[in-house]
């Protein structure tokens, strides 16, 4: 347990850092960048990354249903089938490196119509694309290996290395924007990134593990013995697709229903609120490899402690995000954006249960993709049919918080229902009505709680804080913030005995570094 707490920490501690760094520089590389290659080259460099990413949707699926296969054989240190699996692993991404280098070969050719009115020339354009292309292919024959860093809760190596290079590219390409032939340098940085990366894992790999016996070949023979593998990653497709429609659509039904204006406006109160949780979704990356190393070990007690002491961490923040949400987001784009940016407060709560939703039921999902569980492939395909069919009823007459209800129905039925059940029947094989729903009712009674409480408290704070002005917004948020954590904190400490158990672990942890 001490060995995946201090793996779990690790990988959340080099996470959130490097978050923060490059979330910084970004804020300034972009002015930079802005300043001197224009809007033309970073909408073109935009424009190109996501055509060469609906290529990658042919991945979908493969890296999660080996990420599963390779747990039980890593605890169990079986070194020739982790080289096999690794090696299917690699020859299964050969074919889509094959796929996606023919595909850009012929979208390439109408690039001259796609590209005509653009003020860049036509050879930069294939030039920038095709060093995309390059670094993509290089995942597909080169990286494969990394799989198993990820599998074995060293996802940090990854991390690490993957951002260092990042920072040391974008701050070469900023100096490099004041240089003459400025464009080519730019893409020549970005070529140059990649090939280290490459290199710098591939060393990693083989020092970390240097038994892995692997390759494309290897892969081609043993594929025949791993038809299991295929077969999971054809579901986990389901699901992955699945996620991108229901994701990808509710923009598409807020233009249909209401207006572009509507989806920039719903867009800055998601950007906000998704960087928010994206530093919190770091300090849990690599948790599906120690669940799945846990799973491995066969110890249904065990594994049920742990699953509850996870449940009530990603509760806990799952109600500080969005409770502190609820009441900073408005608060920040007024001071932001202006007064006419801001949306009803219907549309605020339905957002706000969204985010609840997304980060609540990440324990369940983190168990059920360990254990292998993606048989349910119709629930993801409910979960879409639900969302549009009601979307198309509920958006034609109440707008924005009818589609966004829509969305918050389909999110309930599958995420927060079917799953937990689907977990508890096939993988802890234990009852949900006495194991699940009582937790389940008391977290909800602790939110609730915590939201009249805020609720009751934070007219005193709005009539003592001018936050119309940045400080007065950022104070503001911080208070509420910290009321929130306060609250959240005396309520599971006293109530809950899996969130003071973690919080034991964590402080033995700390204690015995």
């Amino acid at each position: 347990m001490a060995s995946r707490i201090q793996k779990s920490i690790k990988n959340a501690k080099v996470n959130v850092i490097f978050y923060v760094i490059t979330a910084v520089l970004a804020f300034f590389s972009r002015k930079v960048f802005l300043d001197n290659l224009g809007t033309e080259f970073l909408g073109l460099s935009s424009t190109l990354g996501d055509i060469l990413n609906l290529m990658n949707i042919t991945e979908l699926g493969i890296g999660t249903a080996v990420g599963v296969t390779l747990y039980k054989p890593l605890f169990n240190d079986e070194r020739e089938k982790i080289s096999d699996i690794v090696s299917v692993y690699g020859f299964l991404y050969s074919r889509i490196g094959i796929l996606i280098g023919g595909a850009s070969l012929i979208l390439s050719c109408f690039f001259p119509l796609m590209f005509k009115d653009i003020n860049i020339p036509l050879w930069l354009v294939y030039f920038m694309f095709f060093s995309m292309v390059y670094g993509a292919l290089l995942s597909y024959f080169v990286n494969y290996k990394q799989i198993i860093l990820s599998a074995s809760q060293n996802n940090y190596v990854i991390i690490y290395r993957y951002n260092t290079i990042t920072v040391v590219k974008t701050l070469l390409q900023m100096a490099s924007s004041l240089l003459p032939f400025c464009y080519i340098w730019w893409i020549c940085w970005e070529i140059v990134a990649g090939t280290v990366n490459s290199i710098i894992l591939h060393l990693s790999v083989k020092i970390r593990y240097p038994w892995l016996n692997t390759s494309i070949k290897l892969g081609r023979a043993k594929f025949k013995d791993y038809k299991d593998l295929w077969v999971r990653t054809k579901q986990v497709f389901a699901f992955k697709l699945s996620h991108l429609i229901f994701n990808g659509s509710i923009n598409i039904f807020i233009s249909i229903f209401s207006s572009l204006s509507m989806v920039a406006i719903y867009g800055n109160y998601n950007m906000l609120m998704s960087k928010i949780t994206a530093f919190f979704d770091g300090l849990f990356i690599g948790m599906g490899a120690s669940i799945g190393n846990l799973i491995a070990e066969g110890n249904k007690e065990k594994l049920l402690k742990v699953f509850f002491e996870l449940m009530s961490l990603r509760y806990f923040v799952a109600g500080l995000c969005s409770i502190t949400l609820y009441f900073a987001v408005p608060k920040l784009i007024l001071v932001w954006l202006g007064e006419e940016y801001i949306m009803p407060q219907l549309v605020l709560i339905l957002m706000s249960i969204h985010i609840f939703i997304l980060q609540a039921r990440l324990t369940v999902t983190n168990f059920k993709d360990a254990y292998g569980l993606f048989q349910d492939v119709w629930a993801p395909i409910a979960e879409v049919l639900i969302s549009v069919s009601l979307s198309l009823i509920l958006g034609k007459y109440f707008g924005l918080p009818g589609i966004l209800f829509a969305f918050t129905i389909a999110d309930l039925l599958i995420k927060i229902c079917w799953q937990p059940f689907y977990l508890f029947k096939n993988g802890f094989q234990v009852s949900i009505i006495k194991e699940y729903v009582p937790v389940f009712f008391k977290y909800v009674v602790i939110l609730f709680i915590v939201i009249c409480s805020i609720l009751y408290i934070e007219r005193d704070i709005s009539s003592l804080i001018n936050s119309t002005s940045i400080v007065g917004a950022l104070t503001y948020c911080l208070i509420i913030g910290c009321l929130v954590l306060l609250l959240l904190t005396i309520l599971f400490v006293c109530i809950d005995k899996s969130f003071r158990y973690l919080i034991i672990h964590i402080r033995d942890y700390i204690k015995n570094r």
